[in-house]
């Protein structure tokens, strides 16, 4: 099925693989319109406001909550956060969509260099997405993205534990995953897409609402050149 009234998109970058029944599933909760919540860190927040002021180019504008709060660690989301998560949402004949944004700080605090083999962020935010599937029909992970001020770490321990993590839930999650653009990793790239080594610049956070919102775009539009359908 191919939408009509679809924005193009505009890059293979956007291609996403799912099974038939998540795609079927996600395809027409895009396209009745949905409930959508950001959880995670100070970047769900920010994220969150910015979809406010822009609910992107889906056919019917989805009902935008966000929890969490600044400096959490998975951990601390969990304990603090997980039961607000489970019920911000009304009852409702809608899909309930999640889009999880953590992680950074678990980076920041990690036991240097034990972790980085065992992928222990990217495990814990896995068994988190298992829980918030108690009560959201779909629930995405984004990657998670380096930052510059990490404690006196060294930059490419912090780089290795990025990599090996989002390595790791791509393999795990397939289209639920979301790699964020390369301009979000500062290990690669210059700082002109931060303001403090934490935090993105508001336009570099406009990039990355629009990145997500493409992906979801490229499901809704039932285009075969950006489904890939694969059989688990």
């Amino acid at each position: 099925i191919k939408m009509a009234n679809a924005v193009a998109i505009p890059h293979r970058q956007y291609i996403v693989t799912l099974n038939r029944l998540e795609y079927q599933l996600l395809h027409q909760a895009l396209i009745d319109g949905f409930l959508l919540s950001w959880l995670g860190d100070s970047n769900a927040r920010i994220i969150a406001q910015r979809n406010y002021v822009n609910h992107g180019p889906f056919l019917v504008r989805p009902t935008i909550k966000f929890v969490g709060r600044g400096g959490r660690t998975i951990k601390s989301f969990r304990d603090n956060h997980l039961q607000e998560a489970l019920g911000v949402l009304p009852r409702n004949p809608l899909q309930r969509v999640a889009i999880l944004f953590l992680g950074s700080n678990d980076i920041d605090v990690a036991s240097w260099p034990a972790d980085v083999p065992k992928n222990m962020p990217a495990n814990d935010l896995l068994s988190l997405r298992v829980e918030l599937l108690n009560s959201y029909d779909h629930v995405f992970v984004v990657g998670f993205p380096e930052r510059d001020t990490c404690r006196g770490r060294n930059p490419e321990l912090v780089h290795q534990l990025s990599l090996k993590c989002n390595q790791r839930l791509n393999n795990v999650l397939r289209g639920f995953y979301i790699k964020l653009p390369n301009q979000c990793f500062n290990y690669l790239e210059d700082r002109r897409f931060t303001v403090d080594g934490i935090h993105f610049t508001t336009g570099m956070y406009d990039f990355i609402l629009r990145f997500i919102q493409f992906k979801l775009l490229a499901i809704m539009s039932g285009d075969p050149e950006f489904i890939k359908i694969v059989n688990v």
